[in-house]
């Protein structure tokens, strides 16, 4: 199971604001400022929505800048309560930056842009001229300064260095770091304020282009290591950055979890002449064997369950060696890397193997293993839809674990597995959290029990915004450990009780807030489970119900897959407005008050029918 994180995580509704330029200023010859500002900084109301004042907590946060495509246009997507609708007709061009200063009361936020020649980002900040329109989206969420490090390593390139700058502004003082950035060359150094006690070493390529060097990687090999626990972040150019995460994995044995290692991206060679066009009927027989040959995606779920990714990202590539490790015939290992070298995720090279870019994301995705692993959760849903025809035709899922078990059977009963299904869940209510907060009043309650899925998103969120609750969380032993080793803040486990309970809930609880209850439940269990949660309520008592919805249009493919995925798996799909509400009428439940949350979620302030439950 994967430790937590230390750094604390907070997230926000994403807002499209429009800005304008204030001013603009060289910060070196290699550096470019740009200062924004506007009244959509503040909280605003657009098309009927009050959307929020934009809030950036993180060193390290992202906005997403709109830019005009080739032709001129600016295509920008649709705002919806806590999120962005992206537009069917084409996806905007759009450019991740990272605040450098935000101060609301002068109402202006200042982003850095490398200057370097045929970006289209680049190519924007140097035409910028005051009074221009600039479209912003974020941050969604920002993460906080690392908890429990004795000290930091810090490490990047010009990408890197706004991010970089403003962390050290706002580390506390005292802090020791060891800090490296790369840069092309003696003046683009910049001054960089702070009160850590921080030691900068600056990096000159001297004339090499960017991502073609190893200065980062040898700077961290020839080091002196600082004794204590260290959390390492690093950005920059993704293959320069491999050496990096291969050394503090293989040599130094830092945890996965203290480190935050991100290719801001990733150098790219001229590409050899094109072999010239294919004709469309050609293109549509290619695509359409793409879309229905199953075999690549669980070839590479095999090399990932097997090891062979691991392997070969922390620098085993002789093919015998990989065989004895992966503990697998060596005929076997070469069929299957020869396929997984036909289909780009690998590459032979000196009579072994490498990763490709396509295999870097695999070995550098920190969740990888748990998505793609054919043992997990996620490879499980995904199997699942081998029953989407009966289920389809039934409402009934007939898909069974290898062991025989419904899949929901499964994850209440290994702890394994779900330590990776609950902690899905919980990533995915973590963007509710921003609109559950503002839809009811929290801090008119002394207390709260909660039980359901992705409940430790929730409780993070509610013990910041009402910080006189308390909280009582009931589970199943297993999904509490899970939700104490890997999901709640330090400050939300200061403030909540762990309350092992085998039923849906708590016994004796009041007011009560259920998440994710009845998404791995077909109907009738739902209500079954809804009727037993109601019997529990004492007379007046209150049952707060969050659960996701299914939108009127199932036009996003990723909102499709859920429905499919949760009819396949349980018999459940995501149901409508209308479907959950009868769903609690029949548990003897009526429906005092419904929010909506946003990113399709709904909140229900339920109560007992009169002579019902």
């Amino acid at each position: 199971m994967s430790a937590r994180s230390p750094r604390p995580v907070v997230t926000f509704p994403i807002v499209l604001r429009e800005l304008t330029v204030v001013r603009t200023a060289e910060v070196t010859p290699g550096m470019l400022r740009i200062t924004l500002g506007g009244e959509q900084l503040r909280a605003f109301r657009r098309d009927g929505l009050d959307l929020p004042a934009l809030r950036t907590e993180g060193f390290d946060d992202h906005v997403k800048f709109f830019f005009p495509d080739a032709a001129g246009k600016l295509v920008l997507p649709r705002q919806d309560v806590n999120r962005l609708d992206w537009p069917p007709e084409g996806r905007p061009v759009a450019k991740d930056y990272t605040p450098v200063r935000f101060d609301p009361e002068a109402g202006e936020i200042d982003f850095d842009f490398v200057r370097h020649a045929g970006g289209v980002a680049s190519g924007w900040a140097e035409r910028a001229r005051p009074g221009e329109s600039a479209w912003i989206a974020g941050p969604k969420m920002s993460q906080g300064h690392p908890e429990g490090a004795d000290w930091l390593l810090v490490l990047g390139d010009e990408t890197a260095l706004p991010a970089i700058g403003r962390w050290l502004g706002e580390m506390p003082r005292g802090t020791r770091a060891r800090v490296f950035v790369e840069v092309a060359d003696p003046s683009h150094r910049q001054e960089l304020p702070t009160e850590a006690d921080a030691e900068v070493t600056w990096l000159c390529r001297d004339g090499a282009p960017a991502g073609t060097t190893d200065l980062l990687e040898r700077a961290v090999r020839e080091m002196e290591w600082l004794p204590g626990t260290v959390f390492v972040w690093a950005a920059g150019e993704a293959v320069t950055l491999k050496g990096v995460r291969r050394h503090l994995s293989n040599d130094r044995w830092v945890p996965r979890e203290n480190t935050h290692i991100t290719g801001y991206w990733r150098r790219t060679e001229p590409a050899p002449g094109a072999a010239g066009a294919v004709p469309d009927e050609d293109e549509a027989r290619q695509r359409l064997y793409e879309l229905t040959d199953l075999a690549p995606g669980l070839l590479i779920r095999s090399a990932v369950t097997l090891g062979l990714i691991e392997l070969l990202a922390a620098g085993v590539c002789d093919g015998d060696e990989l065989a004895r490790r992966c503990d697998v015939a060596p005929s076997v290992l070469a069929a299957l890397a020869s396929a997984l070298v036909a289909y780009g995720v690998l590459a032979e090279e000196d009579g072994g193997y490498r990763l490709t870019p396509v295999g870097d994301e695999l070995a550098e995705d920190d969740h990888a293993t748990e998505e793609y692993h054919l043992d997990g959760a996620r490879a499980a849903l995904d199997l699942s839809l081998l029953a989407l025809p009966g289920a389809a035709r039934t409402g009934a899922s007939g898909y069974r674990t290898a062991d025989g078990r419904p899949l929901a059977a499964a994850i209440r009963e290994d702890a394994r597995l779900g330590a990776e299904a609950w902690p899905a869940v919980e990533e995915d209510v973590r963007w509710v959290a921003p609109g559950l907060v503002g839809a009811y009043d929290w801090a008119a309650l002394s207390s709260l029990t909660v039980a359901g899925n992705g409940v430790g998103s929730l409780v993070n969120a509610l013990v910041k915004a009402a910080p006189e609750l308390r909280v009582r969380i009931g589970g199943l032993p297993s999904a509490l450990r899970v939700l104490e080793e890997r999901v709640l803040d330090t400050e939300a486990l200061s403030r909540v009780e762990l309350v092992p309970s085998a039923g849906p809930v708590p016994a004796g609880t009041e007011p009560l807030l259920v998440s994710h209850l009845l998404d791995w439940l077909p109907d009738d269990d739902a209500v079954q489970t809804l009727a037993e949660v109601a019997a529990g309520l004492p007379a007046g008592g209150t049952l707060l119900l969050v659960e996701a919805v299914r939108p009127g249009d199932l036009g996003d493919v990723d909102v499709a897959l859920h429905h499919l995925r949760l009819l396949s798996a349980f018999g459940s799909g995501l149901r409508s407005v209308a479907e959950l509400e009868e769903l609690a009428g029949r548990a003897g439940l009526v429906a005092r008050d419904r929010r909506d949350l946003g990113w399709d979620h709904r909140l229900w302030v339920l109560e007992p029918a009169r002579g019902g439950a």
